[in-house]
């Protein structure tokens, strides 16, 4: 049913996003244990901008991820009042 729809559906970021970043940045052995779980929908992924002042312009996006090895974490700074994160 979902192929025979020309419209927009709900699911069509999951297929056209999520299980694309699957296939293309997963190793092999991540590939199949997830990859065929999210083609079939027994797992599902989104895609969400979380930025107060950006919506869609993903060039204008403030925060930044920065890896510190030295501690084996992730560093995330949101500096400005545009780039807070808004969850809703």
């Amino acid at each position: 049913m979902y192929g025979a729809s020309d419209e927009v559906m709900p699911f069509d970021v999951h297929f056209s996003m999520f299980c694309n970043v699957l296939e293309n940045q997963m190793n092999e052995e991540q590939r199949e244990k997830y990859l065929q779980l999210a083609r079939t929908g027994r797992i599902l992924g989104a895609y969400a901008q979380t930025e107060l002042g950006h919506g869609s312009n993903v060039r204008g996006l403030e925060t930044t991820a920065t890896y510190l090895p030295e501690e084996d974490l992730i560093e995330i700074d949101s500096p400005t009042l545009t780039s807070t994160k808004v969850l809703i």
